[in-house]
């Protein structure tokens, strides 16, 4: 190592006008030596990382369907409990609004608090009656709350009121597939979701849940 870092020390102080450092393929040469060299070096120095972290990185991944449910933050917690609070304050004032009961419902969901969500959305469709998109986020909100019939139960109701809702079509696949295991009933509801998504280019691609159902 000594000996290389004295070479590099005699080739970098070679004056400036000399050939070598004006060839710009040298100089670039040169400098990534020279980082190689430093890098080695620092490497050497870097303590060994524990046993645990390579246990985490060799660990093998979950299945596509399964999902992994993280501890919810504190400062998380709190900035859904302080918007909440902001929305129960208005609608206080305005207690009729059904805006401001879904964009409750839409921030516990978005925060995965599911009961308190389902609340919302159920009070929202007190008030206005059918609408298959507060409709099919309560679906997603029974699924969550280990409720797949009731779930079903709504968005079969959703397609049959609205056949171009391609939410609906989406979510009761995956309802009849994972939860259900009704996998000719979710081929259906698949082939009338990619039937939708060949006329309408603004529905988002949906050949991952295609792949898993049909696999």
């Amino acid at each position: 190592m000594q000996e290389a870092f004295a070479r590099l020390s005699q080739l970098f102080s070679r004056r400036p006008g000399e050939e070598m450092i004006k060839n710009p393929f040298f100089s670039a040469v040169l400098g990534l030596m020279a980082g190689l060299l430093l890098g080695y070096v620092l490497a050497e120095q870097q303590p060994v990382p524990p046993a645990k972290a390579m246990q985490m990185a060799s660990a093998p991944s979950m299945p596509p369907q399964q999902t992994q449910v993280e501890e919810e933050k504190p400062e998380a917690h709190r900035d859904v409990e302080a918007e909440a609070g902001r929305l129960r304050d208005l609608l206080a004032k305005n207690p009729e609004d059904v805006d401001l009961m879904r964009a409750l419902g839409n921030l516990y969901f978005d925060g995965g608090r599911w009961e308190e969500a389902r609340i919302w959305y159920e009070r929202v469709l007190e008030k206005i009656g059918d609408n298959a998109d507060v409709e099919t986020d309560l679906a997603v909100v029974y699924r969550n709350l280990k409720q797949p019939d009731r779930a079903l139960n709504l968005l079969e109701k959703v397609v049959r009121e609205d056949p171009s809702h391609w939410q609906g079509w989406y979510n009761l696949a995956v309802v009849q597939h994972f939860d259900l295991h009704e996998h000719e009933k979710a081929l259906e509801s698949l082939g009338k979701l990619e039937a939708l998504a060949k006329e309408n280019p603004s529905i988002p691609d949906v050949s991952g849940l295609a792949s898993q159902i049909r696999s």
